[in-house]
Formats: structure tokens, sequence, C-alpha cells
């Protein structure tokens, strides 16, 4: 009777301790929620220029194709208002590489060569107006991964839930 209640308390405590186990090994982020509750959906990390262009197709673990041009319109509309004030009238004497437009800025970048890593827009520190924030850099080498690849690349996809 005694070695029957002791195995009865023993298979108690392992359930239990096991919950308990299981509980705090859980793979789930307490913001998100479990990965099969978020897998497929959109994380925005913070850029203010995510379009439909730069966005995952669906969360099937493939990444939406984006052409040069694609890539820099998400580069345009991050840096225009901070950048294009100064240097679209050369304001200050400073150099003029942005266009009336986005077209016209394009062409302008990729002719003062800002298309390719490390190019002087990519490193250029603090100076009359802002460096590129981290989430700049993020679209720039979008956009130099774009152009190097000779007309398209594929965007990682952000879906959360593939850990």
């Amino acid at each position: 009777m005694a070695s029957s209640r002791l195995a009865i308390a023993f298979v108690m405590l392992a359930w239990s301790g096991g919950a308990g186990i299981l509980a705090a090994c859980s793979d789930g982020d307490p913001h998100y929620g479990s990965p099969d509750a978020i897998r497929g959906r959109v994380i925005d990390y913070g850029s203010p220029a995510m379009t439909s262009t730069t966005m995952p197709d669906g969360g099937d673990g493939g990444g939406t194709k984006l052409t040069p041009q694609q890539a820099f319109a998400a580069v345009y509309a991050s840096v225009n208002g901070t950048c294009g004030s100064c240097h679209l009238a050369g304001t200050g004497g400073a150099p003029i590489f942005f266009g009336a437009d986005e077209g016209t800025t394009y062409t302008k970048f990729k002719a003062a060569g800002y298309g390719r890593a490390g190019s002087r827009f990519y490193i250029k520190p603090i100076h009359s107006g802002p460096a590129l924030t981290a989430a700049q850099k993020l679209l720039m080498d979008a956009w130099i991964a774009a152009e190097a690849a000779g007309g398209g690349t594929t965007t990682p996809p952000m879906d959360a839930g593939d850990g």
C-alpha cells in the first residue's frame, strides 16, 4: 500500500514538474505569440518606407523580386525629406544629386555611383545634414543588392515564425 502511494506521489510530482518545465521552455514570444501564431506575418522593424514592394510574398519563405527602381523607390521615400532639401537646389553649396522627382534622382544617384557598396552617399557622416540612419542603410543595402544582381534581387523574408 505504501509503495503504491509512493508510486502515485512520484507520478504526480513528475507530471506537475514536467508541466512547469514545459511552460518555462515554451517557444513563444510574449509580445508576438507562438511561432504558429505569427507565421507569415510581416514584422515592421521601424522602417518608414516599408511598402508592398519590400514585403515578403505571403510568408511562404520566398521573397518579393525587386527591380533596382523598386528598391530605389524605398530609398528615395526615406531620404528625400532629409537629404533632398539641400541636395536638390545646392543649398549652402551642397552638391546637387537629387532631381525633381524619384526617376530623375535615380538617374543622378546611378551616375554618382551611389548604387554601389561603400559609396560616398552611404558612408557620409553627419555634416550640415544627418548621416543615414540604420533603417536608411538597410534600404540602401537592398537597392545596392538589386543593382548588383543586374535587375533584381530577392528580399529576405521577414517571417518571425521561422525559428
